[in-house]
This record gives structure tokens, C-alpha cells and sequence, in this order.
């Protein structure tokens, strides 16, 4: 099995995930990215990939993290092989 693919800059792919646990589903994701987000049929955003390698994408994940009413969002970099994944810088 591979690991990880690269983002554009060479580096490891962010991973983009919502925590469950403390979204609202007030939809600031969706109506900003719909390409990235959606409010699912339990109340609460899903993303629609979990991988992000394109600078686009990743540059409007994290303006969607930056402006979420409940910190739901999650951006933490792919680890190699082997190790925990990290918080995204």
C-alpha cells in the first residue's frame, strides 16, 4: 500500500474532517464551499473529500475553519506511515 499522496507544494495532504460532536449545522461551510461542505440529513456538516492536495482547496478549508461558529473544523496534516497525524499549522 502507498502512503500519502503530495500536495502541490510538495508537502504531505491536509486531511479535512468536521467534529460531529460540536457542529451545529448552521451551514457557514456549505453556503462558503459547497464543493468542500454539505449539511448532512443528521444535522451537521460532511465533507465531501477528506484529503486535500490542491492549494485551492486547502486555502478554502481554511477560511472556512477561520470563520466557523463551533471550531468543527479540522485541517491536521497526513502522517507518514507508521506515525499519529498532526494539527495542521
Amino acid at each position: 500500500m502507498s502512503g500519502p499522496r503530495e500536495t502541490e507544494e510538495g508537502g504531505r495532504p491536509l486531511l479535512l474532517s468536521i467534529d460531529a460532536t460540536v457542529c451545529t449545522g448552521a451551514g457557514t461551510c456549505e453556503a462558503m464551499h459547497p464543493e468542500l461542505f454539505r449539511v448532512g440529513a443528521e444535522g451537521h456538516a460532511v465533507v465531501s473529500r477528506t484529503e486535500l492536495t490542491d492549494s485551492r482547496d486547502i486555502e478554502a478549508a481554511t477560511g472556512v475553519l477561520d470563520v466557523c461558529p463551533t471550531e468543527a473544523v479540522r485541517l491536521t496534516r497526513a502522517a507518514p506511515s507508521g506515525e499519529p497525524e498532526a494539527q495542521a499549522p
